[in-house]
């Protein structure tokens, strides 16, 4: 089941710098929020900040709990406090919901994957910095904003965390190619299960997951089909897909694919393993990026 994000309404907009942009959902309608904070008094029956004449309020029941002056550190205390109230948890464990929090565990695990990972001599670049390199120009060629190319680049440098260590394993295995092949079917449920202990980096989950479903539901591991899979594991899935079939022999093709095979393959694999949408987009992209630029 693809992540679900908290939705908040900010009429504010104090904490679109402050919390996790990929858990949260800013939404317009106030009923429906989850979070809120407002820059109006507020007939509803949730806590919420109230932002006004320079004066800081957290509000439960029409009651004033706390009053402070404006200040960005005051509200992040208020912030804290409310999230505390509203997800029943102690401030400290709600440390993941804020941005700052997730950028610094999320460039952490980003460079202990790169680190990890055997670099390509010519490019000196590895298998998950290709893959967001591919995702981030294939994003922009489809149009996505800014935010959604962030998010894609984002969870494309996380999508192999289940894999950290097996190619450095593998060179120490007389049968390395069938080792490689046979762990790595595992690498999908290991990265998801590391996730649910690193709640910063919950947003990634889906993709770590699933980026290895087929459309067909020949995939692994939980062998969804077609929508079933996550949007953003579809979309990686077939770039992480493009870049092992072009820089690594496997037993699926007997050997490694010129650039050009790899397009004629995922275009006689629509719907089977790939999403005949974006499928039929990347090998468009593809097509385009190669016709200008150096394949990596």
């Amino acid at each position: 089941m693809p992540f679900n994000k908290y939705k908040i309404y900010d009429s504010t907009n104090l904490s679109k710098d402050l919390l996790n942009i990929f858990i949260f959902d800013y939404i317009s309608n106030i009923n429906n929020a989850k979070i809120i904070i407002s820059n109006k008094k507020a007939n509803i029956d949730k806590p919420y900040i109230l932002l006004e004449k320079e004066v800081l309020k957290l509000i439960e029941n029409d009651i004033e709990i706390i009053t402070m002056d404006f200040s960005i550190e005051n509200f992040q205390i208020l912030l804290l406090k409310l999230l505390s109230k509203v997800f029943n948890e102690e401030p400290f464990e709600l440390l993941y919901l804020l941005e700052e929090k997730r950028k610094e565990v999320g460039e952490f695990i980003k460079n202990l994957i790169v680190l990890f990972e055997v670099e390509d001599k010519k490019s000196s670049m590895s298998h998950t910095q290709r893959v967001a390199y591919y995702a981030k120009k294939f994003a922009d060629y489809l149009g996505k904003s800014k935010d959604e190319i962030n998010l894609i680049y984002d969870v494309a440098m996380l999508h192999d965390i289940g894999r950290i260590g097996i190619e450095q394993l593998m060179l120490f295995s007389k049968t390395r190619v069938y080792d490689l092949e046979e762990w790595d079917l595992e690498h999908t449920i290991a990265g998801s299960i590391f996730l649910s202990n690193r709640k910063e980096l919950w947003y990634a989950m889906d993709v770590v997951r699933s980026h290895h479903e087929h459309w067909d539901g020949t995939g692994y591991p939980d062998h969804l089909k077609k929508e079933e899979i996550p949007y953003l594991a579809r979309f990686i899935g077939i770039i992480d897909w493009f870049d092992w079939a072009t820089h690594t022999a496997t037993s699926e093709h007997f050997g490694i694919l010129s650039p050009q095979e790899a397009i004629e393959y995922i275009k006689f694999n629509l719907n089977k393993k790939f999403d005949p949408e974006i499928g039929k987009q990347f090998a468009n992209f593809l097509k385009e990026y190669l016709s200008k630029e150096e394949f990596i």
